[in-house]
């Protein structure tokens, strides 16, 4: 009772078939057991206020706020709980948000039309991400810049729904005639983007509440990051150990030169939903033992992993142990 578990999480990004074309994010009312533009339970400040009833909603930095039901951006969410029942019972459970640059615009097209006052440059470009939030356009007179800030046009996820396209826009420039060029690029704002602003009550400056995070497609110009080979030849064998154990030995051969680990996957079945136990080692390891039950079969594999990324697995290694 009133222990604290603090817990460091550190994500590593999957490495994903290419043929997904990547993932899109979870966006979500707060509560989805609730219907939108309701108050969370507590959380409707200014009557409590007015009430002369203690506050219960806050901001990060202690600012009281009014939380309405309504959709953010949880990113890429993964939820993580303890399986202890007593700890989950006692709401012991969380969601790790991981925030994901979206892929960059190509084919970037944009021609003037018009004459007079409807002179104005029609832009066109394709959608090559499943999770951004908006695209930034971005004008100049010239071709190598400086560039500006034209607009930041809203990508609708729960509009438009994940996926991919073409998309444009029209930048009327009327009179007098110019030439302009056009950039583009894509972002992705994790978190609440809710104005809890209210002169009223807080100090929470207009716009603001709780941090985000915004990541953009220009990142992903750089060098990619270097692609981890996957383990291969994993053979497994198993002796008798005493009456009721026995060892199970496996090796494989290491094809990378960039790993920190490994990470050996056991189960009851060959497509890995049964009875699934992981055991992760170091880096520059191509064997490894383990206690395990007689007279059983087990199916093995084996991928390799650094701090950014992961392997595809090896083969499947099955073992029956006598």
């Amino acid at each position: 009772p009133l222990e604290d578990t603090i817990v460091a999480l550190r994500p590593i990004i999957p490495q994903l078939p290419a043929a997904w074309g990547g993932l899109p994010n979870s966006i979500r009312l707060l509560d989805p057991s609730m219907h939108e533009g309701e108050y969370l339970h507590g959380a409707n400040t200014t009557q409590r206020e007015a009430m002369g009833l203690p506050l219960l909603a806050f901001n990060p930095d202690g600012e009281p706020v009014d939380i309405v039901n309504h959709f953010v951006n949880f990113g890429w969410e993964y939820v993580f709980h303890c399986h202890i029942l007593s700890h989950e019972e006692m709401d012991m459970m969380h969601a790790q948000v991981v925030g994901i640059a979206p892929a960059a615009p190509t084919n970037l097209v944009f021609a003037k039309m018009g004459n007079g006052n409807n002179r104005r440059y029609e832009l066109s470009w394709m959608d090559n991400s499943k999770n951004e939030t908006a695209f930034v356009i971005e004008r100049s007179s010239s071709s190598t810049g400086p560039w500006t800030t034209l607009v930041t046009v809203p990508s609708d996820r729960l509009t438009d729904g994940p996926g991919t396209g073409s998309r444009s826009y029209t930048d009327v420039i009327g009179n007098p005639n110019r030439d302009y060029f056009y950039q583009v690029y894509a972002i992705n704002v994790v978190g609440d983007t809710w104005d809890y602003s209210n002169p009223a009550f807080n100090q929470i400056l207009p716009g603001g509440g709780w941090p985000t995070l915004t990541l953009d497609s220009r990142s992903q110009t750089g060098p990619p990051v270097p692609a981890i080979a996957a383990p291969s030849i994993l053979v497994g064998g198993a002796v008798v150990k005493n009456k009721n154990s026995a060892t199970v030995s496996l090796t494989w051969t290491d094809n990378s030169n960039n790993e920190t680990g490994f990470l050996v996957q056991r189960a009851y079945d060959g497509g890995f939903t049964s009875g699934v136990v992981n055991a992760t080692l170091g880096g520059n390891v191509t064997t490894f033992n383990q206690t395990v039950a007689r007279g059983t079969t087990f199916y093995y594999r084996v991928h390799a992993f650094n701090d950014t990324t992961q392997s595809d697995w090896s083969n499947t290694a099955i073992v029956t142990t006598p």
